[in-house]
């Protein structure tokens, strides 16, 4: 009797286990994850994306970690196509590091999107990516976006496979490995070098873009030390001008008068010259309206 008792009990316990020991023990079915360096924005894009695998009963919650100086931007999963919000725990504190618990309910990809500083000296960027394996995973990919401009790209470890985008504006090194098991990490460290810190979104290039520093030397502009040369230069031309109509009007009054006088004279004398008349006695010179002559007497005679 004990005997027929023991088997169906050890079915039942084995059968009520099962689904128990399947939402504890989460396996991702990929883990995808996306560096994109200087994209939007002068830091690194991280967008960590996974699915779960269908040998799980769900829903279930998956906790992943990123750095405590990461900016989280996005939790969502994918939908027709299009990204759309999920409900998740706020991200705690742990050190070096954050956690954030994401309430899974189906097989669509999930992800979560987070920006993190580059750390930087003079023109060489870098950047530490670390999986630390917290679940089984069927395939790592990792994806590495620069701009196209990098140079002295140094991947550690060394990308499978490095080469120019179809559009020409970005470095795309891949990275492929399979078989993650629980508690199997993976590091990654990316160096570069570039000049320019211009972002590689093709969106930004529209956007009005901070101009060069006005210097001394940027065309069209006047020195503000040459402002006084040119305010006295405009003030002495001022004054010549001036003194030039100034001298003009003293000469052109005295000529004017001075032929008035010269012609005036000149007609008074035709005038006299025409009437003048002379002693016929002594030969003095009368004026006009005289009868007798100043000089000796004699009666003038009428012409």
């Amino acid at each position: 009797m004990r005997k027929h008792l023991f088997i169906p009990i050890l079915i039942l316990c084995v059968s009520l286990s099962t689904p128990v020991r399947a939402q504890g023990g989460v396996r991702l079915e990929s883990i995808s994850v996306a560096l994109w360096a200087e994209f939007d924005q002068p830091s690194m894009l991280v967008i960590n994306e996974f699915i779960v695998s269908q040998n799980i009963t769900l829903p279930v919650k998956v906790t992943l970690r990123f750095p405590s100086d990461g900016n989280l931007i996005a939790v969502a999963y994918e939908a027709n196509g299009q990204l759309v919000n999920t409900p998740f725990e706020s991200p705690v504190a742990q050190g070096e590091w954050q956690t954030i618990t994401v309430n899974v309910d189906s097989y669509a990809p999930y992800r979560i999107e987070y920006y993190q500083p580059l750390e930087r000296e003079g023109n060489t960027r870098s950047f530490y990516f670390h999986w630390f394996g917290d679940y089984p995973a069927e395939r790592f990919d990792l994806h590495v976006q620069l701009p196209a401009d990098s140079v002295n790209v140094t991947p550690s470890p060394a990308f499978d496979s490095l080469e120019l985008a179809p559009d020409g504006q970005h470095l795309v090194g891949t990275t492929t490995k399979s078989g993650l098991k629980m508690g199997q990490s993976y590091q990654f460290k990316i160096e570069y070098e570039r000049e320019s810190e211009s972002l590689s979104d093709p969106s930004t290039a529209n956007q009005v873009q901070p101009s060069e520093p006005i210097d001394e030397n940027t065309t069209g502009r006047v020195s503000v030390d040459q402002i006084p040369w040119i305010i006295g230069l405009v003030g002495l031309a001022m004054i010549a001008f001036a003194l030039f109509f100034y001298w003009r009007s003293l000469r052109g009054t005295p000529a004017t008068s001075t032929s008035g006088r010269r012609r005036h004279r000149s007609t008074e004398g035709t005038a006299d010259s025409s009437q003048a008349s002379y002693c016929h006695e002594c030969g003095t010179r009368s004026l006009p309206g005289d009868r007798f002559c100043r000089t000796c007497g004699s009666r003038l005679r009428a012409e």
